[in-house]
């Protein structure tokens, strides 16, 4: 989620505190600057988006360094408000942070929330980027003047019923993609991912023994629009590309990838393509291989956002 968004989260938690929902109150305002304070990480791209992306939803997602986000916050709110709880604005701002990882792990790119005990990300996948309904229940709980028991009761419910619906389509849409493909594909794993743009829709990659395939499915009619059908790469192909240094790179940074070979002239070119987001007709994110016929590397480039782009990528350790 943006930043923006996750503040606007942050002002919506703080309702339930029993303060009213101000910026002129330092609870709200902990709570929603704490929720967006783990995206400090931008600052990952004063060295470009190689070290910002490998680095995005790590370490300050994580549950020590939110603790100490919000240690931060709460000191520096302090200096400006004469009366002032320290240990409540603490509490609430840390709650803000932590909604920001929760939030993220929420989406399909997820967030190190247990970082450093575990460098794998955590995500559930069940909403956008963007999501409508949560920002209309957050602004409910922001505008509302009489945030009652009884009114806050009846937000949470309508939240956790909103979650427990999309986590059900997503099992629901597996399946039914799954047996879809099975009538000419042994499938060997389906992932889902809410779409980029559209609320009513979803992304799939199907990873059969034979090929992988990306699409989109329609939630409301079942329509599947098939994207992208690759043949899958020979267990050569892979462990070239992954005994690189980008190759290690983008293994970490993308749960779901392919790897394309070809011979142009006295080279070994391999491209991968991170399946998971589709945008204008192309992949976000790419990465290049070059070898020489002695299989000798002699180019790595990481290709974030756009195939045009290119990063230099050491392969000398």
């Amino acid at each position: 989620m943006d930043p923006v968004t996750h503040g606007v989260i942050g002002l919506a938690i703080s309702a339930f505190s029993g303060n009213p929902v101000a910026l002129s109150n330092p609870v709200s305002l902990g709570c929603a600057i704490g929720a967006m304070a783990p995206d400090i990480d931008i600052i990952g791209k004063m060295w470009g988006d190689y070290v910002y992306l490998k680095h995005h939803r790590g370490i300050t997602h994580s549950i020590p360094v939110l603790v100490g986000l919000a240690a931060i916050i709460t000191g520096g709110l302090s200096f400006f408000y004469a009366d002032f709880s320290s240990l409540q604005v603490f509490f609430w701002t840390f709650l803000g942070c932590l909604s920001h990882t929760l939030f993220d792990i929420l989406n399909s790119y997820g967030a190190k929330l247990l970082m450093p005990f575990t460098k794998k990300k955590s995500k559930i996948g069940i909403l956008m980027l963007y999501d409508p309904v949560i920002t209309v229940l957050a602004f409910l709980l922001i505008f509302n003047k009489q945030n009652t028991p009884w009114f806050l009761l009846l937000v949470s419910s309508i939240f956790i019923l909103y979650l427990g619906s999309r986590w059900l389509i997503k099992q629901h849409l597996m399946k039914f993609i799954e047996i879809y493909y099975s009538h000419g594909y042994k499938v060997v794993n389906v992932e889902m991912l809410p779409a980029l743009m559209a609320f009513y829709k979803w992304d799939f990659i199907v990873n059969t023994n034979s090929h992988n395939i990306v699409g989109q499915i329609n939630m409301m009619t079942k329509k599947i629009t098939e994207r992208k059908k690759f043949k899958r790469p020979d267990q050569e192909t892979i462990e070239l590309f992954e005994e690189t240094n980008i190759g290690k790179y983008f293994k970490d940074f993308s749960t779901n990838y392919h790897i394309l070979r070809a011979n142009e002239g006295d080279h070994i070119v391999l491209k991968s393509i991170d399946l998971r987001y589709f945008l204008k007709n192309n992949f976000m994110h790419h990465a290049t291989v070059i070898y020489d016929r002695e299989r000798n590397i002699r180019h790595s480039f990481f290709h974030p956002y756009k195939i045009q782009r290119r990063i230099l990528v050491s392969e000398v350790e």
